[in-house]
């Protein structure tokens, strides 16, 4: 079960999905394999619409329809125990993260024309103004294969340190811009704009 001060609620779910774009999709193979593949995707009402090379074998050992799963994360990083008040509690350093997982059932589509739809939907969604003609998306089409995933299941949590004091959080922030990582700079806006939900009475002595 997810600590409360984790979890997210169904909009922020949906926000986050929305927002990355892209995720790992994951599925198993009947001998126990699994396969993972980065890719971008559309939503479109309640199905998921992605694509993938030809030539990648993923899509080949997809036992269509079966159970899989997209995973997406957001920026991450690790939390120093040292930005923590000596409030008498242990203190154990750790990792904040974002993550949802969208739970579905994979259909893979070898059709050109179904492709050729979901392609230029996502392009369309990013670009609009992308200027493909129907020559190269036709062409391009036939090295690709497409997918759709329902949503059947959305899991979700940001560890976000919303468990720590207002100045536990502050510090930790601090620590985070400080550091040359871009990783760290973007974790810390996210930590910055999560609600903190501490419990704790401050150290005063």
């Amino acid at each position: 079960m997810i600590p409360h001060y984790f979890s997210l609620t169904d909009e922020e779910k949906l926000r986050f999905i929305a927002e990355q774009g892209a995720g790992t999709l994951v599925t198993a193979r009947p001998d126990g394999a699994i396969d993972a593949t980065f890719l971008p995707f559309v939503i479109r009402d309640q199905e998921i619409l992605l694509h993938m090379a030809r030539f990648n074998g993923h899509w080949k050992a997809i036992h269509s329809p079966q159970p899989a799963a997209i995973v997406m994360t957001g920026p991450h990083h690790y939390v120093s125990a040292r930005d923590y008040l000596p409030d008498g509690a242990a203190g154990a350093s750790t990792w904040d993260y974002t993550q949802v997982t969208i739970h579905g059932t994979i259909t893979v589509h070898d059709d050109s024309t179904w492709v050729k739809t979901a392609a230029l939907e996502l392009a369309g969604q990013w670009d609009p103004e992308h200027g493909m003609d129907d020559t190269y998306v036709d062409r391009s089409a036939k090295a690709i294969i497409g997918l759709s995933m329902t949503i059947d299941r959305i899991d979700g949590q940001a560890k976000l340190s919303q468990n720590k004091l207002p100045e536990e959080r502050a510090q930790i922030v601090s620590r985070l811009q400080g550091l040359p990582d871009a990783r760290a700079h973007a974790l810390a806006e996210d930590i910055a704009q999560a609600p903190s939900r501490a419990r704790r009475t401050p150290y005063n002595g």
